[in-house]
């Protein structure tokens, strides 16, 4: 039968035209990431103590820079009525209960209560602002693995490229394109690695250091109503 007639029926008949050329098929390489990061060397172990440190840094800022660590949310309703009325005694005792920063600034400021309001404020300021300085300090280290790791990934790159190179001037044409991607592949596993330690280091570093900020703020608008309160005591007196 002619191919035309063959068409002409296929078409009438509401057949389809087979495929004359089929997709090849796509081949997906499944990559094990966790055994392709124990590949860095020396460099990749390096980074692996590097991402440990990240976490226990973490961990540890994240359950020291709480709120009731710093400037408890009730501590301010807890004192005022004491604080307006005089008993001095009975403010102490509340900082006494609840330690934190605010507590420690709460205190100087009855002990030193006769000073110039000016001297009260700026006091108060002071001892808040170590404290911070201190617990910004203590997540200083986030930043300093955050610059370190990239470098470290990128050092252990170039040794990877320098022994793929040395393995093709070797082997020659025999190895060929196996030995090359598979070295440089070897090497790159440290740049991946370095970038995947950086990124949340940096970020938490700065999520850190805001939450500080923030604090900071609580405490001198806390300090400065203690202290107007004590301005509106004397003058009522």
């Amino acid at each position: 039968m002619p191919l035309r007639r063959m068409l002409i029926l296929l078409i009438a008949a509401g057949g389809t035209l087979p495929a004359i050329a089929q997709e090849p098929d796509i081949v997906s390489a499944e990559i094990d990431w966790l055994h392709e990061m124990t590949k860095g060397g020396a460099t990749g172990w390096v980074l692996f103590a590097l991402a440990f440190v990240m976490v226990t840094i973490a961990v540890e800022r994240l359950l020291r820079l709480r709120r009731h660590h710093i400037v408890p949310d009730a501590f301010l309703s807890s004192v005022l009525p004491a604080w307006s009325e005089g008993r001095f005694d009975d403010v102490l005792a509340v900082c006494r209960r609840t330690p934190s920063t605010i507590s420690r600034m709460t205190a100087f400021l009855v002990e030193h209560r006769d000073a110039p309001s000016e001297l009260l404020i700026q006091g108060a300021s002071d001892i808040g602002n170590r404290e911070l300085m201190d617990e910004q300090k203590k997540a200083y280290g986030l930043a300093v693995i955050a610059g370190l790791a990239p470098l470290l990934g990128l050092l252990g790159t170039i040794i990877g490229m320098i022994e793929s190179f040395k393995l093709v001037e070797i082997y020659g044409d025999e190895g060929g394109a196996t030995i090359l991607a598979g070295s440089i592949s070897k090497a790159l596993i440290t740049t991946a690695l370095g970038l995947i330690i950086a990124i949340p280091s940096l970020g938490l570093y700065h999520l850190f250091r805001f939450r500080i900020q923030s604090m900071g703020k609580r405490l001198d608008e806390e300090a400065e109503r203690l202290v107007s309160e004590r301005l509106l005591k004397r003058r009522a007196d």
